[in-house]
């Protein structure tokens, strides 16, 4: 029986530096696709003139405003008439080997709902950018097989944790029913929120690190490797998502069992903000999480209610996964070598409590 092909959805917001690219290396091998679709936020970049011009036969999904990376998504699940759905973001080049090898492989594994690939960087194609990911037990993403040379990576598909939304195929009868990306987090840690919930609830994620993509530096005034560090938006969403991932997936013995250590992490990022002048992105995430809080507590129910997996078996321990641009001072990058060895040692003791 031939593969099911599936639907190309291209995620866009004001991409028109960098759709193209991912547009004609999705057209090279439009025989892998059911059908191509672009997904449009909104831009006001002249993105959609762009397509309709440039690449007859791609269909274009107007959301007509910005619903942010977790709501355009949400729109292909709920808008698109099919089951397998690969989604992209508007600055990566996929090659039929990628798409022909997640297709199988989530094929082959009829337990999975949703499969990714390693990521190149576009501009260095013998480096893995990340190739999946794990769940730190203080929140953060861990991305696996992070800036090492392709070659080197272990070819064999494998579970993972969490989900990078880089690049990811799904198949969506495979999800639990009514699940979608949190729009709340709009941006940033939101692919980690749904990759963690999803194993809560007792889907299985894989990584194919056969299968490979390019990824370019991202859409102007969002992506870091773009603006050479953190904006002032990346910063709030990246604090105020992780405290509601918190809130809403670890059961409350967790968060007890945790307690004295996320305290001491949270003091160490409140040190960074201060230091980085980041307090008034620190203080509207605090105040946003107080003014939501009935909402949230509602959707953590929810999700306990649901859950089918123990925190021990999504949480993992060792270093933290700060982002370098974190630690530049000595002073810094010796309260980080201090706070990875307390973390080390604290997980190996609450991992068998949790």
């Amino acid at each position: 029986m031939p593969a099911a092909k599936p639907t190309l959805c291209v995620l866009n917001y004001n991409g028109a530096a960098v759709l193209p690219v991912a547009l004609q290396a999705a057209c090279v091998i439009r025989d892998r696709f059911a059908s191509i679709v672009v997904i449009d936020n909104g831009s006001q970049d002249g993105s959609l003139e762009l397509v309709g011009r440039d690449f007859p036969g791609v269909e274009v999904l107007d959301t007509g405003q910005n619903l942010g990376a977790a709501g355009g998504r949400n729109v292909g699940l709920q808008r698109i008439p099919a089951d397998l759905l690969l989604f992209i973001d508007n600055d990566v080049a996929l090659t039929a080997n990628c798409v022909d090898r997640l297709v199988d492989s989530l094929a082959a594994r009829p337990d999975a709902a949703l499969a990714v690939p390693a990521v190149l960087y576009a501009d260095q194609p013998d480096v893995v950018q990340y190739g999946g990911a794990e769940c730190h037990f203080l929140g953060q993403q861990i991305l696996v097989n992070e800036n090492i040379p392709a070659d080197r990576v272990d070819p064999t598909t494998r579970d993972m944790g969490s989900l990078v939304s880089c690049c990811f195929l799904v198949e969506r009868s495979r999800l639990p029913p009514g699940e979608l990306f949190d729009d709340s987090f709009f941006i940033y840690v939101e692919d980690h929120e749904f990759g963690v919930r999803l194993r809560a609830l007792g889907s299985t994620l894989i990584a194919v690190p056969a299968a490979q993509c390019l990824h370019g530096k991202g859409t102007e005034g969002l992506s870091m490797r773009q603006l050479g560090g953190y904006s002032s938006r990346r910063v709030f969403y990246s604090i105020r998502n992780r405290w509601l991932f918190l809130l809403k997936i670890y059961t409350f013995r967790t968060l007890l069992v945790l307690a004295p250590m996320l305290v001491f992490y949270e003091a160490a990022q409140f040190a960074v903000v201060l230091k980085k002048g980041w307090l008034r992105e620190w203080w509207n995430s605090f105040t946003w999480v107080i003014r939501h809080l009935p909402a949230v507590v509602r959707e953590r129910r929810r999700i306990q209610r649901q859950r089918v997996c123990p925190d021990r078996d999504l949480l993992t321990g060792g270093a933290l996964p700060f982002r370098p641009e974190l630690t530049t001072g000595a002073a810094e990058r010796l309260a980080r070598v201090v706070l990875d060895r307390i973390a080390v040692v604290y997980w190996r003791v609450a991992r068998r409590l949790v």
